[in-house]
């Protein structure tokens, strides 16, 4: 299953949409502003809400939740030898690795990829294309990119590009 990424620009708050290869919505992507942090919440083409991503506050290491009407994935991030993070999803098994200047990231469950990302071949717009395995883990893997993208938002360095 082919699914594609679009970022919103000029925006106050994070928002995406997600299509299908013939470009019909997927997933609605809307940030807002809570109490302490961020949060991004993930809707259905008809609007209803399927998951969020936030930012748990408070923890000793950086820790994001992946929240959805089933329960809830911790993800932590770890900062590996090469200083590129990677995001460990605790309760899935998942962890999201790569290159995430470029973008070329990849979704492992062990040593099985479950999705990759990269840019969109011959696109002069800023477009991912998510491949994966399986079209049941397109929720948590968007949802999991997702929580790389709170995190590079509150990274004081992308504070400084912006």
């Amino acid at each position: 299953m082919e699914l594609y990424i679009k970022r919103a620009k000029l925006t106050v708050l994070d928002k995406y949409e997600v299509t299908d290869r013939k470009g019909n919505l997927v997933y609605d992507i809307k940030g807002e502003l809570i109490s302490v942090g961020k949060r991004l919440r993930i809707n259905s083409a008809a609007g209803t809400e399927l998951a969020s991503v936030y930012e748990k506050k408070l923890s000793i290491r950086d820790r994001y939740i992946i929240a959805t009407r089933t329960g809830e994935t911790e993800v932590f991030r770890i900062d590996t030898i090469r200083k590129v993070p990677e995001y460990r999803a605790k309760q899935i098994g998942w962890t999201l690795k790569g290159d995430f200047g470029r973008p070329d990231l990849k979704i492992m469950e062990g040593l099985h990829t479950v999705a990759h990302i990269k840019p969109r071949a011959l696109s002069f717009k800023e477009i991912l294309k998510m491949d994966l395995r399986e079209e049941k883990d397109a929720l948590a893997a968007v949802a999991l990119f997702l929580v790389s993208q709170l995190d590079a938002s509150n990274t004081p360095q992308n504070a400084e590009e912006k």
